[in-house]
C-alpha cells in the first residue's frame, strides 16, 4: 500500500512538473521580450505590411503563431498580392498590343513603303504612343521601388541594433557586433547606392533607348544596355562581398563565443560550491529561452522584409513579363522601333527586381546566418 502511494505521487509530480517549468519559461521569455524593446518594432513597418501581418494572423513575437501558420494562408495572400500587383502591367499589355496591331497595319500600306520620310514620321509616332503608356507606369515603379528601399532600410535601422542585444544577451557577444556593424554598413552603402547611382543611371538609360528606337544614324539603345549591364554585375558584386565578409565572420564568432559560453557553464558547475550545478543550470534555461527569442525575433526580421519587399517585386515581375511579351509581339510584325523599346524599359525593370532581391537577400542571408550558426 505504502509503495502505492509512492508511486502514484511521483507519477503528479511527473505531470506536474512540464506544466510549472513550461509556465516559469513562457513568463522568462515574456520578461526577456519585453525588456528587449522587440515589440516596438512593429510600427516601423509600413501600414501595407502591418496589414499583411494581420492577415497571415502573425502575432510577430509569438512562437505559437509561426509554428502554426497555414500554407493556405501564405498561398492565399500571394495569390491577392499577385492579382492586386498585376492588374496595370495587364492594362498597358492590352494597350501595347493595341498599338502594335494598328502600328502593323498602317505599316503594311503601300505608301509608307515607298516614302522614306513618312515612313520614319509613322515609326516616331508608333515609338511615342507606346512610350506614352509604358514610360508614366514605369516612372511611379521607379518611386514605388525606391520607397520600398527606404522602408527597408529605416526598418533595418530599428531591428538590426534590437536583434544584435537579444543575440549578445543570447551569449553571443562577438557575432551580434559583427552582424550588427557589418549589415547597417551594407544597409547603409546599399540605399544610397541606390538614390545617388542606380535610380539615376536607370533614368539616364531610359532616355538614351527611347531616343535610340526612333535614331537610325546612331545606336544609342547599345550603351543603355550597357549601363543595364553595369549595374546588374554591380549588384552581383556587392552581395557576394557582403555574403563572403558576413558568412566568414559569423563562422569564426559563433566558435569564440560558443567557447565562452561553455567555459562560463563549466565555472559555475565546478568552482561554485554547493549550488554550482544549479546554477549552472539555470543558466543553460535562461540561453534556452534567449535563443527562442533570439529565433522568433529573427523570424519576424525576415517575415517583415518579405511582406515590404514583396509587393514592389510582384508589380516588377508582373512588367517585366508584359514587356517581354510585347517586344515578342512587336518583333512578330517586323517592328523594330517598338521591339528596341520594350527590350529598353524591360531592362530597366529587371534591374529594379535585381535591386529588391539583393536588397531581400542581404536582410534574410545575414539574420539567418546569425540566426542558426551560433546555435548550440
Amino acid at each position: 500500500m505504502r509503495w502505492r502511494k509512492i508511486f502514484a505521487l511521483t507519477v503528479v509530480i511527473f505531470l506536474c512538473l512540464p506544466l510549472t517549468v513550461g509556465a516559469e519559461t513562457t513568463e522568462m521569455y515574456a520578461e526577456q521580450l519585453k525588456a528587449s524593446g522587440a515589440p516596438a518594432l512593429i510600427e516601423r513597418l509600413p501600414e501595407d505590411a502591418q496589414a499583411l501581418l494581420e492577415t497571415l494572423e502573425l502575432d510577430g513575437f509569438d512562437q505559437n503563431s509561426f509554428t502554426q501558420l497555414e500554407f493556405s494562408a501564405v498561398l492565399n495572400t500571394l495569390l491577392s498580392l499577385l492579382q492586386k500587383n498585376t492588374v496595370e502591367p495587364l492594362q498597358a499589355l492590352v494597350s501595347l498590343l493595341a498599338v502594335v496591331v494598328l502600328s502593323a497595319m498602317f505599316g503594311g500600306l503601300q505608301g509608307f513603303a515607298d516614302r522614306a520620310p513618312l515612313r520614319q514620321t509613322y515609326h516616331a509616332v508608333s515609338v511615342l504612343a507606346a512610350a506614352g503608356l509604358l514610360l508614366t507606369a514605369v516612372g511611379a515603379l521607379l518611386r514605388t521601388v525606391q520607397a520600398a528601399v527606404d522602408s527597408v532600410n529605416v526598418f533595418m535601422l530599428s531591428f538590426v541594433p534590437v536583434y544584435g542585444v537579444i543575440v549578445a544577451s543570447g551569449g553571443s557577444p562577438t557575432a551580434a557586433l559583427s552582424y550588427q556593424t557589418t549589415l547597417l554598413t551594407a544597409a547603409e552603402l546599399f540605399t544610397q547606392g541606390v538614390r545617388g547611382a542606380v535610380l539615376p543611371i536607370l533614368l539616364v538609360s531610359l532616355a538614351l533607348g527611347c531616343v535610340g528606337t526612333v535614331t537610325d544614324g546612331f545606336c544609342l539603345s547599345s550603351f543603355s544596355a550597357t549601363f543595364y549591364k553595369l549595374v546588374l554585375w554591380g549588384l552581383g558584386l556587392f552581395s557576394t562581398v557582403f555574403s563572403g565578409v558576413l558568412s566568414i565572420q559569423q563562422m569564426v564568432a559563433a566558435a569564440g563565443d560558443s567557447v565562452s559560453s561553455r567555459a562560463l557553464k563549466f565555472s559555475l558547475a565546478s568552482f561554485v560550491p554547493v549550488v554550482g550545478g544549479v546554477l549552472s543550470e539555470a543558466y543553460s534555461t535562461v540561453m534556452g529561452c534567449a535563443g527562442l527569442l533570439r529565433s522568433t525575433v529573427g523570424g519576424f526580421g525576415l517575415v517583415a522584409t518579405a511582406l515590404v519587399i514583396l509587393p514592389p517585386l510582384l508589380s516588377c515581375v508582373g512588367w517585366s513579363l508584359c514587356l517581354s511579351l510585347g517586344g515578342n509581339a512587336a518583333a512578330l510584325f517586323r517592328l523594330d522601333a517598338l521591339e528596341k523599346l520594350c527590350r529598353c524599359i524591360g531592362g530597366a525593370v529587371r534591374v529594379l527586381i535585381a535591386v529588391l532581391a539583393v536588397l531581400g537577400l542581404m536582410m534574410i542571408v545575414s539574420t539567418s546566418v546569425v540566426a542558426f550558426v551560433g546555435r548550440r
